[in-house]
């Protein structure tokens, strides 16, 4: 498990919630543990203990900033599809057209909806579970009963809000709609796009 990355969610955690919380979610964080059993046990107390705290948008926010994934080559193709496009439209749909980002896309209006396909498609999770054929976390895939929706906001809006602010240069709004691991169908969130626009003179504004 990635111990510097839970860190600083424990810590965000203490902070507001003191040591004790924090204690009690996390225990030793120098001594996390690796085979599949006590990571599975370890995930669950960790997303039912977020559960208990009863401060959903403080541990969204959290999960959501510390995401540490990313993907440069996705941000490069962003930026570039972007700045060539002359509307949402045929950005959204040069994206698709290619499967430039490996997502399912569909835009209404400003709002880019992306899909993430099924884990499987890319390869296999060491390890067996209710999730680890569609969940692309390697922690949370260790699920063993749905959970709320908290943890996911970080390979949700998390994982795309950074993603598309690196390419765009500007905070783009992320909202999740949905993922495996709560019982749901997919992992989907939705960007909300700044708008572009033409001008008369054939310049592009935005």
């Amino acid at each position: 498990m990635d111990q510097e990355w839970l860190g600083k969610i424990a810590c965000d955690i203490e902070s507001k919630h003191g040591a004790n919380v924090r204690k009690r979610i996390f225990g030793d964080l120098h001594k996390t543990p690796e085979d599949d059993g006590s990571v599975c046990e370890f995930f669950h107390r960790f997303v039912e203990g977020m559960d208990e705290l009863d401060d959903y948008g403080f541990l969204t926010d959290i999960m959501a900033k510390h995401c540490p994934c990313g993907h440069q080559d996705f941000e490069v193709i962003i930026k570039k599809t972007y700045d060539e496009s002359k509307t949402l439209e045929e950005f959204a749909e040069r994206l698709k057209r290619g499967n430039l980002i490996e997502d399912l896309i569909s835009l209404d209006g400003k709002v880019l909806t992306l899909t993430k396909h099924p884990f499987e498609k890319y390869g296999e999770h060491d390890h067996n579970g209710l999730f680890t054929k569609g969940c692309h976390c390697g922690l949370a895939s260790h699920a063993q009963k749905p959970i709320s929706n908290i943890f996911c906001h970080c390979c949700t809006v998390g994982f795309y809000g950074k993603m598309f602010k690196n390419a765009l240069g500007i905070d783009v709004e992320v909202v999740f709609i949905d993922s495996v691991i709560i019982g749901g169908k997919s992992c989907t969130a939705a960007v909300y796009l700044p708008p572009k626009t033409v001008c008369e003179s054939g310049d592009e504004h935005e």
